[in-house]
């Protein structure tokens, strides 16, 4: 943990409240550089919903990544965004008669922050 006290921000604090090394994930569990296995309630702050390397998802990803397909795109077309947003058409929108606009934020908090200010001045 010398390594993260040392030149790492006192901002952080989730590293404070767990002083483990994580190493491994599978499923709802991580596991430290010592083999320990924890519970991961925080599941990337929601961003986990199927949990750590789910083979489908880690199949898909792997797939994706061997044909070298787009990384990052920020806000550009990408042929992964088309095919999202045809499939979240076709299985979300359509069958329920919704016309929603879809809003893709950006890496940050600012975007997502930006994004929804932009938002409520168009409702306002």
């Amino acid at each position: 943990m010398e390594i993260f006290e040392e030149l790492e921000s006192n901002v952080r604090s989730y590293v404070r409240l767990f002083p483990a090394v994580f190493d491994t994930a599978q499923g709802s569990c991580l596991f430290d550089d010592l083999g320990n296995r924890f519970i991961d309630f925080f599941a990337g702050g929601g961003a986990l919903n199927y949990g750590h390397n789910h083979p489908t998802v880690k199949k898909a990803l792997i797939d994706y990544l061997k044909r070298d397909g787009v990384m990052h795109s920020l806000d550009k077309a990408t042929v992964a965004k088309r095919a999202f947003l045809r499939k979240f058409r076709d299985t979300i929108l359509t069958p329920r008669n919704l016309t929603y606009k879809i809003q893709f934020i950006g890496p940050t908090g600012t975007d997502a922050v930006e994004a929804a200010l932009k938002l409520a001045r168009r409702v306002v």
